[in-house]
């Protein structure tokens, strides 16, 4: 069933009116989804940006301080235990929760302890880095197992034409989370007494362990939810918790928000105008302050009241581990795969010389992590032909998804994994050396918080917002083309300012427009992913692809700073443009040659074709009636 075939030149689509699509933001799956995605926000940065000023201030060099942002790989590999999430029950909590939450509460409690074990490390020589680097990629692990979770559960939890209305709001949470872990990170290591002159581990420690208190809001988010693929039994009590989070959101949302609006414009006039100007009366900020430190402090509170007040359910979603013999063989299975990916790492590692050009060991450390990969995928396939794990429960588990994408695409599934994996390596690539570039202008970390971490993620929430706008006025390959443009092209405006060190009208300029542009082509680029993800795979095939998306980028990112300190920023900034422009071609032959979303068989009725399917797909293509109560296409774009 292939949907490789040219495009009708005036395809037309049906579109909502803005009063309908106005109102589906009052759904309270959008609020939840908001809340998840501001907790999916949280641990990025935290390995990111806000870890690179952290590690620079402790001393280490700008090389070493780049390369952790390879701790966030396991984004790019988190297809290959995405399928075991949907595969395998958590014990006694899947029962409770069911087969999304129970998840989603193993990776936020994963991603609480490995921020608490980061703050312990006070990273002033290479001899601890290591133990920093172990919790970094924990944080990594677990903050990608998430990410999975979240998606599958954003996709089953509403009808097709929900998906573009919550995967917006979840970019919007998942920016908010971005600013209060970048923007309230350095504000906070700043208040606590850490700058660029005297370097205070104390303070680092402080703002890493007020970061995993803010995940509560992901766990009470959690446990207030519902689980779309169960029934549940008392649902007065579903209803109960779910009113009391909408009003708790409530408070903790209005206000926010107007204070948000407030302080940026404050913000702005006092840049612009070099002005002292306070919008809000100096003498209302203690009152503002006790508000929202009670409101957070009644989180835990509301969360222990959502645990004792939990529904009873009725998981309906088959699971492929259906025995406790599977569970434990498909578990082992991935255990051992993983310790062949570390021992052939390893062994690489030392075997591989070490080159001092940054092109060269780019391909080389690629080189590095493909062939450990392909140990562990035979080493894999080995324990399965010795009979490790049944075979039709490791087909089902990890092939039977990927067979599905290459039969509703065809040989032409090839091009569609190009772009997804080179789509945003023009933003990535120039974001990892991003704070060590403001650092190096002269810009103070208040500086680059006001207008990186907290104006520029404001910025991205409307490019997300108005890239949205687009995927619902445009062809989704066109407005595709849009984001592709802008994200390489305000790459452009750094350059301007290597030429302008210090200077914040240039800060500002290059800082907005980047963020829109970032913005806007991440929110079409997540509508594209959900227009190719079916719904019988839904945790399976957005993992592989949001994997996908980040790992040539985050590789080639790790030698940013080694590119910088061979060939200058100005080079590194056109470099960064001038990667982004093959993608424009890739665009237009994807949207000339294939059609997007209209293929996916949501009832799973394909299983006639040889391919030999076992009905584990059926199954789940008929678990959540929330998926198939219309017969419009799942994912449809065009």
């Amino acid at each position: 069933m292939s949907a490789v075939k040219s495009v009708p030149p005036h395809q037309t689509a049906v579109k909502k009116s803005w009063g309908e699509a106005a109102k589906a933001y009052l759904d309270p799956r959008v609020i939840i989804m908001l809340f998840l995605g501001f907790s999916a926000g949280i641990p990025i940065l935290l390995i990111f940006s806000s870890l690179s000023l952290w590690l620079r201030e402790a001393g280490i060099d700008r090389n070493v301080v780049t390369m952790f942002s390879w701790a966030a790989l396991g984004y790019s590999f988190k297809f290959i235990w995405a399928p075991l999430i949907d595969a395998l029950p958590v014990p006694f909590l899947t029962k409770w929760l069911g087969r999304r939450r129970s998840w989603m509460v193993v990776s936020q409690l994963l991603i609480v302890l490995a921020i608490i074990l980061m703050a312990k490390v006070n990273p002033v020589s290479e001899d601890v880095l290591v133990y920093m680097a172990g919790a970094a990629v924990l944080l990594g692990f677990s903050s990608a197992t998430q990410d999975i979770v979240i998606d599958a559960y954003r996709i089953e939890l509403a009808p097709p034409s929900m998906q573009s209305i919550l995967s917006s709001i979840y970019v919007s949470g998942y920016r908010i989370g971005m600013i209060v872990a970048g923007a309230g990170a350095l504000y906070l290591a700043d208040y606590f007494g850490s700058n660029e002159t005297f370097y205070s581990y104390e303070a680092w420690r402080n703002t890493y362990y007020i970061m995993a208190g803010v995940m509560t809001l992901g766990v009470l988010t959690t446990f207030a939810s519902y689980e779309p693929t169960a029934e549940t039994v008392q649902t007065q009590k579903q209803k109960s918790n779910l009113k009391i989070f909408l009003v708790y959101s409530g408070l903790l949302l209005v206000p926010g928000l107007l204070f948000g609006v407030i302080y940026l414009i404050n913000i702005l006039i006092n840049t612009v105008f070099d002005s002292t100007v306070a919008l809000i009366p100096l003498m209302l900020m203690p009152a503002i302050k006790f508000y929202f430190l009670a409101l957070v402090a009644c989180a835990p509170l509301l969360l222990l009241y959502f645990i004792i007040n939990q529904p009873k359910i009725i998981n309906k979603a088959p699971l492929v581990a259906e025995t406790r013999e599977d569970y434990v063989r498909l578990v082992a299975l991935f255990v051992f795969s993983v310790i062949a990916f570390i021992a052939a790492y390893i062994v690489m590692g030392q075997v591989l010389p070490e080159f001092e050009g940054a092109f060269v060991s780019f391909f080389v450390e690629t080189l590095h992590l493909l062939v450990s990969l392909g140990v562990a995928m035979a080493a894999g396939y080995v324990l399965v032909q010795v009979g490790l794990v049944k075979k039709e429960v490791a087909m089902a588990t990890w092939i039977e998804p990927i067979l599905d994408f290459f039969r509703r695409y065809g040989k032409k599934a090839l091009l569609l994994l190009l772009l997804i994996g080179l789509y945003r390596i023009s933003d990535i690539v120039a974001g990892v050396i991003s704070n060590v570039f403001y650092q190096d202008m002269g810009f103070s970390k208040t500086d680059i918080a006001n207008a990186v971490k907290l104006v520029g993620v404001i910025m991205a929430i409307a490019g997300g917002f108005l890239g949205g706008l687009l995927a619902q006025r445009f062809r989704i390959m066109q407005a595709m083309m849009i984001g592709a443009i802008l994200a390489c092209a305000t790459n452009l405006l750094f350059v301007l300012l290597t030429y302008n060190p210090g200077s914040l009208p240039f800060m500002y300029l290059a800082v907005i427009f980047d963020n829109l542009a970032a913005g806007l082509a991440s929110a079409v680029f997540i509508a594209f992913l959900s227009a190719l993800t079916s719904i019988r795979f839904t945790a399976v095939q957005y993992a592989i692809f949001s994997s996908l998306m980040t790992l040539i980028p985050k590789v080639m990112g790790g030698y940013s700073g080694a590119i910088v300190d061979n060939m200058g920023y100005p080079f590194f900034f056109i470099f960064t443009f001038a990667i982004g422009i093959p993608i424009l071609a890739l665009i237009y032959f994807v949207d000339k040659h294939i059609v997007i979303g209209d293929n996916d068989d949501i009832y799973g009725d394909d299983n006639n074709d040889g391919s030999g399917g076992n009905g584990i797909g059926d199954k789940l293509s008929k678990t959540n009636p929330n998926l198939t109560d219309t017969k419009e296409p799942p994912r449809a774009s065009e």
